[in-house]
């Protein structure tokens, strides 16, 4: 097949543009002219220059294709808020309406689970039908809820969509990519304190996540959309278990997000004065007041997916980010 991808030198646009490129598929990749594009021409993948940001760019590459695979996004909570919006919101408009337009038969929008803004209160995991938990705690949750209802849009026209829902996304390559910047802060013995220990979120492997966007490709019907989402822990339950498998001290001070709040508005002059980011943002937080807990059951069931548990995915990354 002829797959348009935007997100393709991204973590996991390129980890599926090498399983697809490996099984034998014509990668057509949208990239910036500033992108490190040397992997993606290893894969054999073509790429074109263009930004989903203008409609127009994307449209030689797309032309023909059999599935357009939108995975771009923008998650830098320290970059200007409008280039995320432009990213998120205005890119999935661009890359739907153009698909639309275009007869592309197939549309395939990597979202995030940032789009239902949480899980219960309650701590229940959600479903795909689960209510969004408002107000959003992050300018990333409110651009990946809007930029999902543009696509949502084009679905409504006649586009052929199918959306799927990551969680937490872990597991090499990349010490820095997707969360595992996180777990290698853990075993660097950075993280000084357990901000919101008890809440409950939820981590995906990232070759699991590829494996469930194939299947969805290879067998989900048009419209039927996919939490993918892994094992539920609790960030203390994590945090201990990445100290354990790396041999390092856990964080023994655990903080309350409201007492952590008022800390960094205490430290932000001092970050100024030197010329510093707070090492963590304002947004963050907010989203450590709630739970990511979901239930990724119907791409198990009706996909026959089997994601590994952490207990399995664990100890490679951890051993892994060791080593890198």
């Amino acid at each position: 097949m002829r797959i348009f991808l935007t997100g393709g030198t991204g973590y996991i646009g390129g980890a599926l543009a090498r399983r697809l490129a490996g099984a034998g598929h014509e990668i057509r990749a949208l990239v910036r002219a500033t992108s490190n594009v040397e992997t993606l021409r290893e894969i054999g993948a073509a790429t074109f220059v263009g930004d989903v940001t203008d409609r127009y760019s994307m449209r030689e590459a797309m032309s023909g294709a059999d599935w357009a695979i939108h995975a771009a996004a923008d998650l830098d909570f320290g970059a200007p808020e409008e280039r995320m919006r432009q990213i998120n919101i205005d890119g999935s408009e661009n890359a739907a309406s153009l698909a639309f337009k275009l007869g592309v038969p197939r549309f395939l929008s990597v979202s995030s689970i940032a789009f239902f803004g949480g899980s219960p209160p309650d701590g229940s995991p959600a479903t795909e039908e689960a209510p969004v938990q408002q107000p959003f705690p992050s300018l990333y949750s409110v651009t990946k809820h809007a930029g999902q209802l543009a696509v949502r849009g084009w679905a409504q026209r006649g586009l052929r969509v199918n959306t799927v829902y990551p969680s937490l996304v872990y597991g090499p390559p990349g010490k820095k990519s997707g969360s595992n910047f996180f777990l290698r802060q853990i075993l660097k013995r950075r993280i000084p304190a357990v901000v919101g220990g008890d809440r409950k979120v939820t981590w995906i492997h990232l070759e699991d996540l590829v494996d469930g966007m194939i299947a969805l490709m290879e067998k989900a019907p048009p419209g039927r959309d996919y939490l993918m989402t892994g094992d539920v822990t609790t960030v203390r339950g994590l945090v201990d278990r990445v100290s354990q498998l790396g041999r390092v001290p856990p964080p023994r001070l655990s903080l309350p997000v409201g007492l952590a709040r008022f800390g960094l508005q205490l430290a932000k002059p001092v970050f100024r004065l030197r010329g510093h980011r707070p090492p963590v943002a304002p947004e963050q937080l907010e989203s450590l007041s709630r739970h990511w807990a979901f239930d990724d059951m119907r791409a198990r069931t009706e996909l026959v997916w089997r994601p590994r548990t952490l207990e399995e995915g664990l100890p490679e990354t951890v051993e892994y980010l060791l080593a890198t």
